[in-house]
């Protein structure tokens, strides 16, 4: 159905009961998502609007006017299952990227919310001959992947194929993420701040002219931080060759080797509109706060997000005055259309020792662990309720899945 959404579009700053523009946001995203074509009415412009047919056969509903049917479709909730808990002793990392059945669940009991059929399908190696005989409307997609650097392209390449709209960034834009190396050439070559770097595929490559310890070395297509440890940051050639070989061999790709960064770190996530042209919302900033004082080098490690206790803690919205907070949305924006980003993302930042802010790497399939995933708590911060965030996410998807597509 057609909605007309009633709001004072400039509520006086002394209204408490006006909701923020993120709310009104979410309300409206949550709306389309149930297939409803959302239009902003102020209140003043209702009886005007009506008699020009704006709202034609118009009638008076609880919170709008209502307008024509709709009704729900069939979500398809594809992801991997975290079956092995990572562990710092033993170096388990291989599912690190997946998600337990608690965050499955509440991204399932999120969709069917908004009166959505939902089915659960792992993208294991049978997932091309199970999704077709499901016969989704729109996927819900959260699927890391097996293994390789394009394995988050794998699932939605898949869909493409079968022409089934699906929620996130295009294969493009997930394999390319996933590459930090090669994301973070794409956001140079745009202009986008980000640290000195070189992909090395031995211990034994030399270092590019300007190229200065300290350094920090992690697994170029790798997430969760596997691969960052508190022995990470170097400071000498010995120390350089011998990450670089660690990381190497234990994952069986290139080290990203880059000028290491001193200044505070921030995370920002990204919601798109209904049409990737449109200019995403960006929420306010998280920031991660190290609060061990005896450490000179600071990293978010691996170990650090498999604790109950990690020497961090995190602040959103962080307290940025309003220049910082300029710049820190302006990188994420830029990084977001210089990757080709769409429905969501979360970027990661981090400034220099003269405070400029740097792009880190975009992360285009966030986690969504209510209440844990960072992306989740920026939401919250942003007065998002869980609902209204998987809302967000899916509402383009279904906008993709209802117009006319050509071949």
């Amino acid at each position: 159905m057609k909605i007309a959404l009633l709001h004072a579009p400039n509520p006086a700053p002394t209204d408490s009961s006006a909701p923020s523009p993120a709310a009104v946001e979410g309300l409206i995203h949550q709306l389309e998502s149930l297939g409803h074509e959302v239009q902003r009415v102020a209140p003043d412009e209702l009886a005007t609007a009506i008699a020009a047919g704006r709202l034609a056969e118009a009638t008076l509903v609880p919170g709008g006017v209502d307008v024509g049917p709709s009704g729900p479709v069939r979500v398809a909730l594809t992801f991997n299952l975290k079956r092995v808990k990572p562990s710092v002793h033993t170096g388990q990392d291989s599912e690190a990227e997946f998600d337990a059945p608690e965050t499955v669940d509440a991204i399932r009991a999120a969709l069917a919310s908004f009166g959505h059929e939902v089915i659960l399908i792992e993208a294991r190696p049978d997932f091309l001959e199970r999704i077709g005989p499901a016969k989704p409307d729109v996927v819900f997609n959260i699927a890391e992947g097996l293994r390789g650097r394009s394995r988050e392209a794998v699932v939605p390449a898949v869909l493409e194929l079968l022409d089934i709209p699906y929620t996130g960034s295009d294969p493009a834009t997930l394999s390319l993420a996933l590459d930090k190396g090669l994301a973070k050439r794409v956001v140079a070559g745009a202009g986008v701040p980000t640290a000195a770097f070189v992909t090395l595929s031995s211990p034994d490559e030399p270092l590019p002219p300007g190229l200065e310890f300290p350094l920090i070395v992690k697994p170029v297509a790798e997430g969760s931080s596997k691969g960052v440890l508190g022995t990470s940051v170097v400071t000498d050639r010995a120390a350089l060759e011998a990450s670089v070989r660690a990381c190497v061999e234990r994952y069986h790709q290139p080290a990203l080797v880059e000028a290491f960064l001193s200044g505070r770190e921030f995370t920002v996530g990204l919601l798109g509109g209904l049409d990737s042209r449109d200019e995403p919302t960006v929420l306010p900033p998280m920031e991660i706060i190290f609060t061990r004082t005896d450490d000179p080098h600071p990293t978010y490690t691996f170990a650090d997000k498999q604790t109950d206790a990690p020497p961090i803690r995190f602040e959103v919205p962080a307290r940025v005055d309003e220049a910082l907070g300029a710049e820190i949305r302006a990188v994420a924006l830029a990084a977001w259309h210089a990757l080709g980003c769409r429905d969501v993302s979360r970027i990661d930042l981090r400034c220099d020792g003269a405070g400029r802010v740097n792009f880190i790497e975009c992360n285009p399939l966030p986690g969504l662990t209510p209440g844990f995933s960072d992306l989740c708590l920026i939401a919250q911060a942003a007065e998002l309720s869980y609902e209204e965030l998987i809302g967000r996410i899916l509402a383009p998807a279904l906008a993709r899945a209802r117009a006319p597509r050509s071949h």
